[in-house]
């Protein structure tokens, strides 16, 4: 069930502007020439708990850097509007109350921005996955820790973001993620899967 979170969360998110506004598509989804700024570099930091069994109780200091790109213009549904960043991040996070002690990896993410009227407040949601490196111990098959070093991960977020000007913004929300090797550890050492659950705060430089 687990695996199923971020289709069905991504799918919520793209569906909101349907259940949110009425009338029809406007089809101002076309490559922006003006002025509007499409790249942004943003930095995060969250803390992850960790929610399923996993007897280590897994804590992750994660910090993730950003470069999005917004291609297209604001698509309008009514008064609902959204927002559709690409983003490519890259991942280290210092790793608590395991064997393991940091995990380093790169994913390609979607964020879908849902601005409120003219007001500088807007939510957020997205997600996406990569891959990566821990400093795990394969030959350890009693340390409850990663099968391996080589690691997948899916995450997801979601949350509220100020713009403070058309340059600077920062938000704040929640963000699951979930690491996996796909089974590849198996049968040498189960492959554990730990889910994290936490807190995400982000500021964002646009140009």
């Amino acid at each position: 069930m687990k695996r199923k979170f971020l289709p069905l969360f991504l799918g919520l998110c793209a569906l909101t502007p349907v259940f949110a506004g009425s009338g029809s598509l406007n089809l101002k989804d076309v490559v922006d020439s003006g002025e509007r700024r499409s790249w942004a570099v943003s930095l995060e930091t969250a803390q992850m708990f960790n929610i399923d069994n996993n007897p280590n109780r897994y804590f992750f200091l994660t910090q993730m850097l950003s470069l999005d790109y917004e291609p297209f213009r604001a698509l309008e549904w009514g008064p609902v509007r959204m927002r559709t960043q690409v983003r490519s991040t890259f991942f280290a996070s210092a790793i608590f109350n395991g064997p393991e002690t940091y995990y380093l990896g790169w994913g390609p993410q979607l964020r879908f921005l849902f601005p409120l009227g003219n007001s500088p407040w807007s939510f957020l949601c997205g997600g996406g996955g990569g891959l990566g490196y821990a400093d795990a111990h394969p030959s350890d098959k009693d340390d409850k820790g990663l099968g391996q070093g080589f690691t997948f991960i899916i995450l997801a977020s979601g949350g509220i973001r100020y713009d403070f000007s058309d340059r600077w913004s920062v938000w704040s929300g929640v963000m699951w993620h979930h690491l996996s090797n796909a089974n590849m550890s198996e049968p040498n050492k189960a492959n554990i899967g730990p889910d994290e659950l936490g807190l995400v705060t982000g500021a964002a430089f646009a140009f």
